[in-house]
């Protein structure tokens, strides 16, 4: 069984390497849209098909630096405050779930809203929290029964623990 120290630690570990990939990335999109916005400006009005091609792509690729730049600016928030799990038919990030399993198998998993969370290694037991499994278990407690749907088939499986992060319910 995992303590919620524990849990807490890994949730501040995996959330603190997040911050520190999406921060990396939001710093390389804005290296990219200052490139793209210094194309815009020094485009000349004489040039071949080729320029008149790269002038049409420079506004749409700037279009997706600038989305992309709002997401992970998202995310980044998120992570920070702790809600980067989406409504309230979602687990929230960092949640940590134990189920056992019909075969009498028990597996502790824990709720991953972005993917830079999910540490090498334990990609097996990462559950997005939109996911058919995390859905069953939303709303849930200990000893509940929950019912899903798997690549494989129908699962089912006792609700062993679920611990939420600080301050999510």
């Amino acid at each position: 069984m995992v303590t919620q120290g524990q849990a807490d630690q890994y949730r501040s570990q995996a959330g603190a390497t997040a911050v520190e990939r999406l921060e990396q990335e939001l710093a390389a999109l804005h290296r990219r849209r200052q490139e793209l916005v210094e194309g815009l400006d020094n485009r000349d009005s004489v040039g071949d098909f080729a320029d008149a091609a790269t002038a049409l792509e420079l506004p749409e690729d700037l279009s997706w630096v600038d989305e992309r730049i709002a997401q992970v600016t998202e995310q980044i928030g998120q992570l920070r405050c702790g809600t980067a799990a989406g409504g309230t038919d979602e687990l929230p990030d960092g949640t940590m779930v134990t189920l056992r399993f019909a075969d009498g198998t028990t597996r502790t998993m824990r709720a991953v809203a972005i993917a830079e969370e999910i540490m090498d290694g334990e990609e097996s037991t990462a559950i997005t929290p939109g996911s058919p499994l995390a859905r069953a278990v939303v709303g849930r407690s200990a000893g509940d029964t929950i019912t899903y749907q798997s690549p494989s088939g129908e699962v089912r499986a006792e609700v062993v623990a679920i611990e939420t992060p600080a301050g999510t319910s």
